[in-house]
């Protein structure tokens, strides 16, 4: 490991990626907190192009199981205990950060991956991390981000769980291109709404779908809306208006695989 004073500009660039958006992308990096989530990034096999250690957490148990675990090649850097919970995300450092390259997904086919998540307009950094997770866990192969939260901010990565590695992610200029596109290669696309949609879980989704959900407070955009080919809505018994987007988006993605899984 080699010492790294909190001065160094390598620290004000680790700065710079945690806060700004704009950085990640000239940068084509980005930043995780925590030894889970660096472990996940080891064992997904992205390129880790640094790993900073707080001084004052070497001895942690789990940073001390991830050091031992580090690819050769990669030597960390050591900083002043304290200096990540300056420069990192989180309130408090887990005592470990890297920085990781950001990889280019190709637009998926129906012959790699039956079941595509977009995610238009969604604001909130927790939600899109749990939409990773879950369509990761529903099987999908990709996720398609069309405007919104930028997928590889910290909140986004710590929320995911890691999921963020484990699924193929694009990005579009809108979602009316990511609709277009998608029903271009094969998929049918299902929207979510509040209501006036068919019931989520009477609409065939077996074959290649893509599920597309809209932002929080506005839903899906009426020229969206318009591109779609099928138009869902999860029915509620009581006097709630509507469900996290998070939520709705976990209940369809598990619907897709429910009927999959019926089919054998």
């Amino acid at each position: 490991m080699r010492p790294l004073s909190a001065r160094n500009p390598r620290v004000s660039r680790l700065s710079r990626l945690v806060r700004r958006r704009e950085e990640r992308a000239e940068q084509r990096a980005f930043v995780v907190e925590g030894p889970v989530l660096v472990r996940a990034a080891l064992d997904a096999g992205v390129p880790v192009l640094d790993l900073f250690v707080d001084g004052g957490a070497v001895d942690r148990p789990a940073v001390r199981h991830l050091l031992r675990d580090v690819p050769e090649g990669l030597d960390p850097w050591v900083l002043p205990a304290g200096t990540l919970d300056r420069v990192g995300d989180a309130t408090t450092s887990q005592g470990v950060l890297a920085t990781v390259e950001r990889v280019d997904s190709p637009w998926p086919s129906p012959d790699r991956t039956d079941l595509v998540v977009v995610l238009a307009e969604l604001a909130d950094p927790g939600n899109v991390g749990t939409l990773l997770r879950a369509a990761v866990a529903a099987g999908a192969g990709t996720v398609v981000v069309a405007g919104g939260v930028d997928p590889t901010s910290p909140k986004v990565g710590r929320s995911s769980a890691g999921a963020v590695f484990a699924i193929d992610l694009v990005t579009a200029t809108g979602a009316v291109e990511a609709v277009s596109r998608l029903d271009g290669l094969g998929y049918r696309t299902v929207g979510t709404t509040v209501a006036g949609g068919e019931p989520y879980d009477r609409v065939d989704l077996t074959g290649p779908v893509a599920v597309v959900l809209g932002n929080e407070a506005h839903g899906l955009a009426p020229e969206v809306v318009e591109v779609l080919q099928r138009v869902v809505t999860v029915p509620m018994a009581g006097p709630t208006e509507s469900l996290n987007v998070a939520m709705a988006g976990t209940l369809v993605v598990f619907e897709v695989l429910r009927q999959r899984r019926l089919l054998g």
